[in-house]
């Protein structure tokens, strides 16, 4: 085939969003080479095969190159299916594109005669579901896809803005591309990223809480829930933050000055006069208890303990803002 088609592709895995782009990118290079007809096809229920093996056999008036487009959801043809799809491989003519979109192949299915056959005579592209611990890798290789590298600190914050959200990372990496990057991503293009997207609020939370202003908190917290904003996407970015300010007043408990342990951290110069007046106002004590306060939160976020998450986060947002208490 030119232009680098194959005949027949066989897309099948757990991850419906990589199913998705990898069928869209197949039908936008057919496009380009000159695949003007498409014919789709849903299996379900009794499905009737022939239909497929007919339209197959069918040419446009013009011979024009076709699409012919197989989706089954549940990954099993059945015994008609089966030999249908075998046919259909033996048949494809060089003016047809053939593409099978299958979900997850269970182990049975993977040992069957027509998958055995397709992995043979396709192109065979799985789609594997991406985990949490996963995203990290996958957004570093995307990016490198794209001729991109990304330092560390970076891709923390992406993975802390992302993470078990492949569509919110898949979208992220789209609108750094669109951006005038180097060659290497960097946290202020992260952030310059991030502003772009619905996560911009959510620093705009975290930064009013350092600056210990209560009432702007209050207004952005209360503008975040009435837009449909959820307490894990709320609590990913406030990790970050308080993550990054128990590093730095550990470094400073070390006999590192305020300075420089924000220089080592790399902390965005646009942020370091609010985080260093932050770091001078309180005491360890007191950011240990925002620390335990944000554990609380996540552990009724995820079910482990009972309470209202909201007003657990709106406690541990004003906890920033509160006067410390002398340690123990």
């Amino acid at each position: 085939m030119k232009g680098g088609l194959h005949g027949i592709y066989f897309l099948h895995g757990a991850e419906d969003l990589l199913l998705i782009e990898s069928l869209d990118k197949l039908r936008a290079n057919a496009f380009k080479n000159e695949y003007k007809e498409k014919s789709r096809f849903t299996v379900s229920g009794r499905f009737n095969w022939d239909q497929v093996l007919g339209d197959l056999k069918t040419q446009s008036l013009f011979s024009e190159k076709k699409i012919l487009e197989i989706h089954m959801p549940n990954s099993r043809p059945g015994k008609k299916g089966s030999e249908a799809l075998i046919k259909l491989v033996e048949e494809i003519t060089e003016d047809q594109l053939l593409i099978i979109i299958c979900g997850k192949l269970e182990k049975d299915i993977l040992r069957s005669k027509w998958v055995g056959f397709l992995n043979k005579k396709s192109v065979s592209v799985e789609c594997k579901k991406v985990y949490p611990s996963q995203l990290p890798m996958w957004i570093k290789s995307r990016l490198r896809d794209q001729g991109l590298s990304i330092n560390r600190e970076a891709l923390d914050m992406f993975v802390a803005l992302t993470e078990g959200n492949l569509f919110v990372a898949m979208q992220s990496i789209d609108r750094l591309l669109l951006m005038e990057t180097e060659k290497s991503v960097t946290m202020e293009d992260i952030n310059q990223c991030v502003a772009d997207g619905a996560h911009f609020d959510l620093f705009q939370l975290t930064d009013a809480a350092i600056m210990k202003k209560p009432s702007r908190v209050l207004r952005i917290f209360e503008s975040l829930k009435k837009e449909g904003t959820q307490p894990f996407e709320l609590m990913r970015v406030i990790n970050w933050e308080i993550k990054n300010l128990y590093d730095l007043m550990t470094d400073i408990g070390d006999g590192i000055s305020i300075n420089k342990a924000m220089q080592q951290a790399r902390v965005w110069p646009n942020k370091q006069k609010m985080i260093g007046s932050f770091l001078q106002s309180i005491n360890k004590q007191h950011m240990e208890d925002i620390l335990d306060q944000a554990c609380s939160v996540d552990k009724i976020i995820k079910g482990v303990n009972k309470g209202n998450p909201w007003d657990e986060i709106s406690r541990l947002l004003f906890m920033f803002a509160s006067k410390s208490r002398t340690s123990q």
